[in-house]
C-alpha cells in the first residue's frame, strides 16, 4: 500500500512539473529560415554574407538571441569537421525583438583568415536561435551552416603594388615618347 502511495505521489509530481512546462514551451511559436546554408569555394582571406529570417508566430513580441553551437559528436555531415573558430562568424544583430506575427532578418558574416592551412576544408557548425522565456524549458532552433574553402588564398588589394606598376607604365611611356621625339629631330 505504501508503495502505491509513493508511486501515485511521483506520478502527481511528474504531471505538475512536466505538463505546465510542455504547454508553456508550446506557447513559444517561432521559426527560422533557411534551415541549412551552404557556402562553397570560399577562399581563405575572404568573407561571405547571408541572411537568416526569424518568424515570430506568437501574439506577443519576443526577444531572440543568436549564438554559434558546435554540433554534437557524430552529428556532422559525412566528410565534414567542426568549424575551427566561432569568432569567424558574426551576427548583426545577435539579439533582436520581433513584433507579434512579424519577421526580421539577421545578417550573418563568415570571415576565414588568410592562411593556407584553412584552404581545401569542409566544416560544419550550427547557428542557434532561441526565444527568451521565463519558462523552465527553453526552445532553440538550429540552422546548419556548411562551409567549404577552396585552394586559392584570397588576397587584399595592394595599393603599393598597383601604384608601382602605374608609375612604371607612365615612366616607360614618357621615356618612349622622349626617345622617339629625339630620334625624329635628328633625322
Amino acid at each position: 500500500m505504501v508503495g502505491h502511495i509513493k508511486l501515485a505521489g511521483l506520478v502527481a509530481v511528474f504531471l505538475v512539473i512536466f505538463f505546465p512546462t510542455v504547454t508553456a514551451a508550446q506557447d513559444v511559436n517561432f521559426g527560422v529560415s533557411p534551415a541549412e546554408v551552404r557556402i562553397k569555394d570560399l577562399p581563405p582571406g575572404e568573407t561571405a554574407e547571408f541572411k537568416l529570417t526569424i518568424h515570430n508566430n506568437d501574439a506577443v513580441p519576443r526577444i531572440f538571441t543568436l549564438a554559434i553551437s558546435p554540433p554534437p559528436e557524430g552529428e556532422t555531415r559525412e566528410g565534414r569537421t567542426r568549424f575551427p573558430d566561432g569568432s569567424w562568424i558574426d551576427f548583426s544583430p545577435n539579439q533582436m525583438e520581433v513584433a507579434p506575427y512579424d519577421e526580421a532578418n539577421v545578417t550573418v558574416t563568415v570571415a576565414i583568415p588568410r592562411e593556407q592551412i584553412w584552404a581545401n576544408q569542409d566544416w560544419e557548425t550550427w547557428l542557434g536561435v532561441a526565444a527568451e522565456s521565463s519558462d523552465l524549458l527553453d526552445i532553440k532552433l538550429y540552422v546548419r551552416l556548411l562551409v567549404s574553402t577552396n585552394s586559392i588564398v584570397g588576397g587584399n588589394f595592394n595599393i603599393g603594388l598597383f601604384a608601382g606598376i602605374a608609375a612604371g607604365i607612365v615612366l616607360f611611356g614618357y621615356g618612349g615618347y622622349y626617345y622617339f621625339r629625339r630620334k625624329s629631330r635628328h633625322e
